[in-house]
């Protein structure tokens, strides 16, 4: 018999420990279950910010619609012409055909055809003169996107920097609010909850600064591509038109 009662106090105190360590895995499994759902809310968390997340909501607006105009504007077909065109430029009379260069550029608008029509129409000047001249209308084509381009350069370097001035004034801001605690679990919660606020806007600061400096770099790159097509395509215009005497 007491063998018996033995086992089976063994066995309901094993049963015990097991149903014991299941209750605890499922407290530990909603815990993790509640963490993995909780979520930020970046707006509200910005809001909080103040005046440096009105500011930081402002350049990510900016470059949004930076990189907007620059894709809509910066087409290749806004800065170069098809071959067919090119063609067509290379066969324009330098002497006689203003008429046809300004046709040429009324249909098919560039700054290609911009610059074809400018020679065009100072064809009484010396060729040399002539070339000059279009280079420094190419160049300040090219230079008037290359100023637009650099906004989205301006955007990269703020929005970081305003991330930062947002922190530390977070962070001046809670460890006011610490110093005025005594209850020491009641500082750690408000402590917590502060330095959080302020982080975020360094956050939110390089989520805009990121992007915008990878399209910053994106259309230097592209710009000076096509500013060397661009060049190409109006040496062989102007080697059509003056031959040799251009050089």
């Amino acid at each position: 018999m007491k063998n018996s009662r033995s086992i089976l106090m063994g066995v309901l105190t094993f049963a015990g420990l097991l149903v014991l360590r299941q209750q605890c895995y499922a407290g530990n499994d909603d815990l993790a279950s509640d963490q993995m759902q909780a979520s930020i809310d970046w707006m509200a968390e910005l809001q909080k910010g103040g005046g440096t997340g009105i500011a930081l909501l402002v350049l990510a607006l900016a470059a949004v619609l930076f990189v907007i105009e620059r894709l809509i504007n910066m087409r290749s077909s806004n800065v170069l012409a098809s071959p067919e065109v090119v063609n067509v430029a290379m066969a324009v009379d330098p002497i006689e055909g203003e008429d046809a260069a300004k046709t040429l550029y009324q249909e098919k608008p560039s700054s290609f055809t911009k610059v074809v029509n400018h020679m065009a129409e100072h064809n009484e000047y010396e060729s040399s003169e002539i070339v000059e001249m279009a280079g420094d209308l190419a160049g300040r084509d090219i230079e008037s996107h290359r100023r637009r381009v650099y906004s989205l350069g301006v955007v990269a370097t703020l929005a970081p920097l305003l991330g930062l001035l947002g922190t530390m004034i977070g962070m001046i801001e809670a460890f006011a609010k610490f110093s005025k605690l005594t209850d020491s679990s009641e500082a750690a919660l408000v402590l917590g909850d502060s330095i959080g606020k302020a982080l975020i806007t360094t956050a939110v600061g390089l989520i805009i600064a990121i992007p915008s400096l990878a399209a910053f770099h994106y259309f230097k790159v592209r710009l000076g591509s096509l500013s060397d097509k661009l060049e190409a395509d109006l040496d062989r215009v102007q080697r059509a038109w003056f031959g040799k005497k251009v050089r």
